[in-house]
């Protein structure tokens, strides 16, 4: 069920003709499993998207993405979007607001902000009610002061100097990482979809955040487990690496290699002489 809190006609346009104007602002309440899976249809509008509760999913015609708490993503004119709830455990709650007009697009773009989901922060709620309630006075005024308060939820967006737009990002992939070691198809690049962000942005927020790239982190994971049940079982070194989501034996006997100076039954020869 969705439940639509406040939402101005989005298809009224405003009485001042405006290079940029704002259409119409809202916030949705959606449990598990809605969807706005419609019809494609031309939205000639730039709509901005900040999740406050739960995540959502955001299908493009070329990738899909992924909106979780504090995140904000926005699609531009003309691009087919639809999008439905996929957390089961929470309602999927955002705000949100369409930005119309010859130079919306320009306008949007000169944040300089990545076609993907951006950590942003907590959700300014109070700008979009905000914004929602300037909306439905058609006034010139009142679409102005839009303008005005779009733009300060916008500079919202991209968090301020302290804040730390990878952290959630991070957190996600270390947990995705550690439910899927044990896969040899979870690579890097499948992870990164289902987070969804590219494996480029990933790498970089990973390495800034860790240290290490996603793929190293993944080598370790998968390396400690190897280890292990090279100490505690009679596992061919072949069973072994597919048993730890190594898809290329070779590969895992070099990472034993640099790890430990030895092959993987040099090391576990030495390890049981020892006990």
């Amino acid at each position: 069920m969705r439940k639509i809190v406040s939402r101005p006609d989005p298809y009224v346009l405003p009485e001042l003709p405006m290079p940029v104007h704002i259409r119409s602002a809202g916030y949705n309440e959606a449990e598990f499993g809605w969807s706005e899976f419609e019809p494609k249809e031309e939205k000639p509008f730039v709509q901005l998207f900040w999740c406050i509760q739960g995540a959502g999913e955001i299908q493009l015609a070329d990738r899909t993405v992924i909106l979780h708490a504090g995140e904000t993503f926005h699609h531009l004119p003309h691009e087919d979007h639809r999008h439905r709830s996929c957390d089961p455990g929470h309602e999927w709650r955002y705000c949100w607001f369409t930005l119309d007009g010859s130079a919306a697009e320009a306008f949007i773009e000169a944040y300089g902000y990545p076609r993907e989901a951006v950590y942003s922060g907590e959700c300014p709620m109070n700008l979009f009610l905000e914004l929602e309630m300037l909306v439905r006075k058609h006034t010139p005024y009142a679409q102005r002061h839009a303008l005005s308060v779009a733009a300060e939820i916008l500079a919202l967006a991209g968090g301020t100097d302290d804040s730390k737009p990878n952290e959630g990002l991070v957190k996600r992939f270390l947990v995705l990482a550690n439910e899927s070691r044990r896969d040899p198809g979870a690579t890097v690049e499948v992870l990164a979809r289902k987070l969804g962000v590219h494996r480029t942005t990933l790498n970089a927020h990973f390495r800034a955040a860790m240290g290490l790239t996603p793929g190293m982190h993944l080598d370790r994971l998968r390396l400690q487990h190897a280890l292990s049940l090279l100490r505690e079982t009679d596992m061919s070194v072949k069973e072994v690496a597919e048993h730890a989501g190594f898809a290329n034996v070779s590969y895992f006997c070099k990472l034993v290699g640099k790890a430990t100076g030895r092959s993987p039954r040099e090391y576990r020869s030495s390890v049981r002489k020892t006990e």
